[in-house]
């Protein structure tokens, strides 16, 4: 009996802990909804204030985009366009008028005789016994030829020439001549019976030009800037500088290929003035030279 009775107290005493236990729990349970679902709903309600916002601004977005489509459909924005579009055929032809007037300009002062002030200095230095007979200039090199009637005349006149710096000499001729030969009579002649024929070849400092020009390579090439002369004594360097790149129109160019009086450079050559950013060189003649680019593309290669 007594162990029954304690079976049973022992089972009363399990229920009655499960039952606390039980009853724990729901209060807990019960006292965490509330906040469990308050949460939810201040989730859900900014999701709806975030959603409602995102809608707001796509719409404004696409407003916008709507009006840009509309102002670019309209009739004020295409004369616009059609302008935009003849400024920049009217400065494509400017540069190509420019161009030109500059070659025109370039070759002038390439092709163009000595100064006034040379020619005058070259005629009041002739000797009392001598005349000039001719005086020509081809692309800087003089030839100046005449006579003297003593020998000694023409070699008095090159040294006064030369004091004077007019030129880099290369070569004279100083001949005898017979008059009666050369079909003279004698009583045309001043005094004696021998005349002295000279002709100095030289060049004329400051003469030989290096003209340059840039230029858009292609089938027809397309000129990025004028064409720049500059005056350089014989042996002297000439340089041009910043010509691994050039910016025009806000493009940017890459040198591509450089000719010299029609003719390619060589691989070397190029990489040189490439690398130096300039391309320099010794002048003992007229020169002409091109520099053709292209245009660099966004993703900074070449196009």
């Amino acid at each position: 009996m007594s162990f029954a009775k304690s079976k049973n107290d022992f089972s009363k005493k399990d229920m009655n802990f499960f039952s606390e236990f039980s009853s724990a729990a729901s209060q807990q349970i019960s006292s965490a909804f509330p906040i469990f679902l308050l949460a939810t709903v201040a989730i859900l309600v900014f999701t709806l204030i975030v959603w409602i916002v995102c809608g707001i601004q796509v719409m404004k977005k696409q407003d916008q985009i709507n009006d840009i489509k509309a102002e670019m459909a309209s009739a004020a924005y295409q004369e616009k366009l059609a302008a935009k579009d003849q400024s920049q055929a009217l400065v494509e032809d400017l540069r190509n008028y420019h161009y030109v007037m500059s070659s025109l300009d370039s070759k002038v002062a390439a092709k163009s005789t000595a100064s006034v002030e040379t020619l005058t200095a070259v005629v009041g230095a002739l000797p009392d016994d001598t005349v000039l007979i001719e005086y020509i200039d081809t692309d800087g090199l003089v030839t100046i030829k005449g006579q003297s009637l003593y020998r000694e005349s023409p070699y008095n006149y090159l040294k006064t020439l030369k004091d004077k710096d007019l030129f880099s000499f290369v070569q004279e001729t100083i001949t005898a001549m017979d008059p009666i030969e050369e079909g003279y009579k004698k009583e045309t002649l001043m005094f004696g019976t021998m005349l002295y024929t000279f002709e100095f070849n030289c060049t004329l400092k400051g003469h030989f030009t290096v003209s340059w020009a840039s230029f858009v390579d292609g089938t027809t090439p397309a000129p990025l800037t004028s064409l720049r002369t500059q005056s350089y004594n014989a042996g002297s360097d000439y340089k041009i500088p910043d010509i691994a790149t050039i910016t025009a129109d806000g493009i940017t160019y890459n040198l591509k290929n450089i000719t010299i009086n029609g003719s390619a450079v060589s691989a070397q050559v190029l990489q040189d003035a490439i690398n130096n950013k300039e391309l320099s060189g010794k002048v003992s003649s007229n020169l002409n030279i091109e520099l053709f680019y292209e245009a660099e593309t966004d993703n900074g290669g070449e196009s």
